[in-house]
């Protein structure tokens, strides 16, 4: 009685999500390598010869920012560890209050702009919005919709697939000891319907665990109360381990010679080997502080990530939290983009996410063909139970009833 509830559950929630979950996968699936492909398709804008020295920052910002005019004010550049990658300035806006149904009208600007560290040249500016990547990423995240619907339609769509993989085990797991085998191979040799069963089954049971990491990870970027709650599991409060991000200073009024200052200490922090990228924000009129987060080869098992924040007058460190110092909370909160796209161990688990993803994007398809061959064997098997019954009508004998006798007049002539 359970796994007839669970089946029908199980069943009909994946028709109901299945379009989703289709989409949000392979779209997923191709943002895995959005970085390494994003340099193959763009070499022209990433790639530069490395050089003896660096131009200063404050003199790369005002080239970047020419690129694109001032009414787009540029808030941050990342800086990589590389020598041979550009460095990419970011100018964002969005329009909080928008009431269209659709993202692109919430994206008031959003461009990136490479530079050449080396020389100071513009290497090229994109707009972000309409990058190929950007809205894989948008598609999978929020299906284009305005973020606030979006997110949610996407998130509850993640949230009862959830559900969907745990009753599939369920459903999935053998009764006895000899049905394991058959439980785990598919039968190629079969007919394409018993292949497309075990495809559905099979995969599923492989994919199972990686396929809830995905998911769950992916839960975070749709629901607070799914982070908040992550936070509270492992001891931490988000309130309290993000205040200091969030922390404004306006005491003081940041120098080009400040935010120098601060430029180079930062990359000198960290050996070249070891350095992934450094996300430095640049001050605003709301936040006079400069710096942001490292990221680094590490020997931790989470993503390796410093913050690390100067005044930005004089460029002295006002503030550097270290990966190991972190709560539990944090090290995951960092670390949760990596893992749900499986750049966390490099490229090894981020080819497990692609293919996790393609079989998660496979599942709701296999599982919609067993639907449809299972009404239409329904259906057949209604329509010869209705010929059976109008045969049997054809031939039940009537008994015979004898016609009453009319008398009828004769006229003789």
């Amino acid at each position: 009685m359970i796994k007839q509830a669970l089946l029908f559950l199980h069943r009909w929630l994946g028709i109901i999500t299945g379009i989703v979950v289709v989409v949000v996968s392979i779209t997923g699936a191709i943002f895995v390598f959005e970085e390494e492909l994003f340099q193959v398709f763009h070499p022209s804008l990433t790639h530069v010869e490395p050089g003896k020295t660096l131009v200063d920052i404050n003199t790369l910002q005002a080239s970047a920012q020419a690129a694109i005019g001032k009414e787009k004010p540029i808030s941050l550049v990342f800086i990589y560890g590389d020598p041979t990658r550009a460095y990419c300035f970011v100018a964002s806006k969005r329009h909080a209050d928008s009431k269209s149904w659709w993202e692109k009208d919430e994206i008031a600007y959003y461009n990136q702009v490479f530079v050449d560290p080396y020389t100071g040249q513009v290497l090229g500016a994109i707009d972000k919005s309409t990058e190929f990547f950007y809205l894989m990423r948008r598609i999978h995240q929020n299906l284009l919709l305005r973020r606030d619907i979006g997110n949610m339609v996407v998130g509850w769509s993640v949230a009862i697939f959830v559900f969907i993989l745990i009753t599939g085990i369920v459903l999935w797991w053998p009764q006895r000891v000899a049905q394991i085998k058959q439980s785990i191979t598919v039968k190629w040799n079969a007919k394409w319907k018993r292949v497309n069963y075990d495809l559905h089954n099979v995969l599923g049971f492989y994919s199972f665990i990686f396929a809830l990491i995905i998911a769950l990870t992916g839960l975070t970027w749709s629901f607070e109360w799914w982070e908040e709650s992550v936070f509270n599991a492992m001891g931490s409060s988000k309130k309290k381990d993000v205040a200091y991000l969030n922390a404004r200073d306006t005491t003081y009024t940041a120098t080009a010679e400040g935010i120098t200052r601060a430029w180079h200490d930062v990359r000198q922090r960290y050996n070249a080997d070891k350095l992934q990228r450094i996300t430095f924000n640049f001050p605003t009129k709301k936040n006079a502080r400069v710096g942001g987060l490292v990221h680094y080869h590490g020997d931790s098992w989470w993503k390796n990530a410093d913050y690390v924040f100067y005044n930005g007058a004089t460029g002295d460190l006002s503030l550097l939290v270290d990966h190991e110092a972190k709560t539990l909370g944090m090290k995951w909160r960092n670390s949760n983009y990596d893992i749900h796209t499986g750049k966390i161990y490099g490229w090894p688990t981020q080819v497990l996410a692609v293919v996790v993803s393609l079989i998660c994007a496979s599942l709701p398809i296999t599982g919609f063909i067993m639907w449809l061959h299972r009404r239409k064997k329904e259906k057949k098997r209604a329509k010869k139970a209705a010929a059976a019954t109008g045969e049997k009508k054809e031939h039940t004998v009537k008994p015979y009833k004898p016609r009453p006798s009319v008398s009828r007049k004769v006229t003789v002539e």
